[in-house]
């Protein structure tokens, strides 16, 4: 398993900005989604961390999370999460209905996952566009638990082949509402390979 260390400067400044293109065409689609309302989004924080330290970045291991996952696959496999602690979960789906939500029921998690399923449908589709790369997204599954639980579940379906992955930190302002939420690339071996390949012109070894 190759560490973060291990990964050249130039590599972890050209992780950061597909991190940064990706979230601003999921800010662009979750805008559209909203319809009228206003959405503003802080510039986004687009970290290369280790594993290990996934968990401080969603609040520890105790913080009740929605995590939409998704499987990646076409001319690179791997799997996304979109992350959102519980208050802005419930945040957003009231500014979706248009009016308070104190409960995640069934119809708001059936929000929740198309929500989701757009933004990182969307995030999906930078990354082909600046590699030529072909990226099928699964269809999402969702999960209401402690951070914990729900990383370590989809960790457990991955085959993790690096000890390092891109983590989108994104705060939105919608109608002065604040909504936090993390996009997690957890990639499959060979992936940062060819997207170093394409993008440098290097293999990411070099």
């Amino acid at each position: 398993m190759r560490s973060r260390d291990e990964l050249t400067p130039m590599q972890q400044d050209l992780l950061r900005e597909l991190g940064n293109i990706g979230a601003g065409n999921a800010t662009s689609a979750l805008s559209t989604l909203l319809g009228d309302k206003r959405l503003d989004m802080v510039v986004p924080e687009v970290v290369v961390c280790s594993l290990p330290d996934t968990m401080g970045l969603v609040g520890g291991p105790e913080m009740v999370v929605v995590g939409i996952y998704i499987t990646m696959s076409g001319d690179a496999d791997g799997h996304i999460a979109f992350m959102l602690p519980k208050d802005s979960a419930l945040s957003l789906v009231g500014i979706l209905v248009g009016m308070p939500v104190e409960e995640l029921d069934e119809m708001a998690l059936s929000a929740l996952q198309e929500v989701g399923n757009i933004v990182v449908a969307s995030y999906l589709n930078a990354l082909s566009d600046m590699t030529g790369l072909k990226l099928v997204p699964s269809v999402p599954a969702l999960a209401v638990d402690m951070a914990g639980a729900v990383w370590g579940a989809i960790l457990a379906g991955a085959q993790i082949t690096e000890d390092f992955i891109t983590v989108i930190k994104a705060a939105f302002q919608v109608d002065g509402t604040s909504l936090d939420a993390l996009i997690m690339m957890i990639p499959e071996a060979d992936y940062f390979e060819r997207i170093f390949s394409i993008l440098l012109g290097t293999e990411a070894g070099e």
